[in-house]
């Protein structure tokens, strides 16, 4: 099942839709032949009924696409692909309509689940260009959608669909077969729409949801070595295989309804502009993404009011390495939280009388450093020992730390290296910390109630302790891990 995700489902309907630059010629037994022999690469067989020249058309009919793998498999059938050539060079290709996809899964533990879906397109436009070792398939295509037909688990119909259509589609592809085979593609789309729904009558839930998102473009790259196994992808990274890239919209929201019993959620969602990125290959692994401008409204009978949360931005971006090796290598995380806000109502709740400040809340954890990896991540040959060390850092840099709400801000950075000789990791460096407006909020937490007049007493000298006053209700801290083992803070052993 896992030959068939976004990148080979799409390529179906996309690489079998493509204009292109390279002046030379390509013949339709040359696409077809490219084709095959990428999907191959994927870890597919491609099977066909009949496959012939009519003409100046190569008549492709009955074309099976399958994977199969012992914990399920994949079937996609075309009933007919027709490759006319132009006369200039060019090939150009049409499809049927509609393509049944069969998804079966057998994990180990767990349900067998059984899925019939089909992918659609509408004004499909697609040429191919260039030369049987470097081919450019562009399309456009009004529509092109997946939705699901029917679902089964352990046998039994599951009430479960599926509908997700792209409209004002246009890209291309372009796969070079000079060495490793080199994907490169765009994409753009003017819209997407999605709506998913369940039900299970035995535990009487239900759920549904629908949303769009519009302004769609990306891009990718993948080098895949020659005879690749994506079913070890640690041998496959080894090998050379890395693959990236990126996806952005321009708006977005979605609504979302629950039921369990008497239960009931309606959460209602809109967003401006955000991004996805992913890259992976023997030199490391990364994800993130970003967005802008979310709203969020949740009503819930398990709730007294409605919730009304919004933030201005978010974002999120790891990475770290998948490779063993004797050099360190770079690692990162980063997770921001920008003007998070919440209803008057959540605030009346527990402040009515306004003591607390509504400020916009901030979060910011920035962290990069360099750390060797013990063993290969996705090495299935060779797992580690279940209580073996992943790995050993040897720095960490505390780039950003911010955390403000309720009138206060908590600031920090510093760097540090790691002695890994010891049977723990003993830290070099050191930290610097500044808190603005926290002995402010102890004072209004104990006028409110929350916080017992002798917890805060407490918290003040501990914060005293630790930190050194350098103006008004603000505390600053440098925290110092020495080479003797101790730990200091503003020149004070505490460890």
């Amino acid at each position: 099942m896992r030959h068939w995700t976004g990148r080979s489902a799409g390529a179906l309907t996309a690489l079998l839709l493509g204009t292109t630059a390279v002046q030379a010629d390509v013949t339709a037994a040359e696409v077809w032949q490219g084709l095959t022999d990428y999907y191959g690469d994927l870890g597919q067989t491609v099977t066909t009924g009949s496959s012939a020249m009519d003409g100046d058309t190569l008549v492709v009919t009955d074309a099976v696409f399958a994977s199969e793998t012992p914990e399920g498999g994949t079937k996609a059938t075309v009933a007919e692909i027709r490759l006319k050539e132009l006369g200039d060079g060019r090939v150009e290709v049409t499809m049927s309509e509609e393509i049944p996809v069969a998804i079966t899964a057998k994990p180990a533990t767990g349900e067998a689940v059984d899925m019939a879906m089909k992918i659609t397109q509408s004004g499909l436009a697609m040429v191919v260009s260039g030369q049987a070792t470097d081919m450019t398939f562009d399309f456009t295509a009004d529509t092109i959608g997946i939705r699901t037909e029917q679902t089964e688990v352990e046998g039994d119909t599951v009430p479960m669909t599926l509908d997700a259509t792209l409209t004002g589609n246009a890209g291309n592809y372009r796969i070079v077969t000079e060495g490793a085979r080199n994907v490169t593609s765009t994409m753009t789309a003017d819209k997407l729409d999605f709506a998913v729904s369940g039900k299970d009558p035995k535990a009487e839930t239900d759920f549904s949801a629908s949303g769009s998102l519009a302004g769609l473009s990306g891009t990718s790259t993948a080098t895949m070595p020659d005879a690749v196994d994506f079913a070890d992808m640690g041998a496959a990274l080894q090998a050379g295989l890395a693959m990236e890239g990126t996806f952005d919209y321009t708006s977005g929201g979605y609504v979302i309804d629950g039921k369990d019993g008497a239960d009931t959620v309606s959460i209602q969602s809109t967003g401006g502009a955000g991004a996805l990125k992913f890259a992976m290959s023997r030199d490391g692994l990364s994800y993130g993404g970003t967005g802008k401008a979310a709203q969020i409204a949740i009503q819930a009978s398990a709730l007294p009011i409605p919730v009304d949360l919004s933030v201005a931005e978010t974002a999120f971006d790891m990475k770290m390495p998948v490779s063993k090796s004797e050099e360190a290598q770079p690692f990162g995380l980063l997770v921001k939280l920008i003007d998070f806000e919440v209803s008057e109502g959540i605030w009346a709740m527990f402040d009515p009388t306004t003591q607390l400040p509504r400020d916009p809340a901030t979060l910011i954890v920035d962290l990069s450093g360099a750390a060797k990896v013990l063993f290969d991540i996705f090495d299935l040959h060779e797992p580690a020992a279940p209580d073996a060390s992943p790995g050993e850092i040897e720095s960490l840099d505390i780039n950003e730390v911010k955390l403000s709400a309720v009138g206060a801000e908590l600031t920090g950075s510093g760097a540090m290296t790691f002695d890994n000789s010891a049977p723990v990791p003993q830290p070099r460096g050191m930290v610097d910390l500044q808190l603005v407006g926290g002995n402010g909020l102890i004072d209004k937490l104990v006028a409110m109630g929350f916080v017992p007049e002798d917890q805060a007493a407490g918290a003040k000298m501990m914060m005293g302790l630790f930190a050194v006053p350098s103006g008004e209700d603000t505390l600053t801290s440098k925290i110092e891990f020495k080479e003797d083992g101790g730990v200091y803070a503003n020149g004070q052993r505490i460890q």
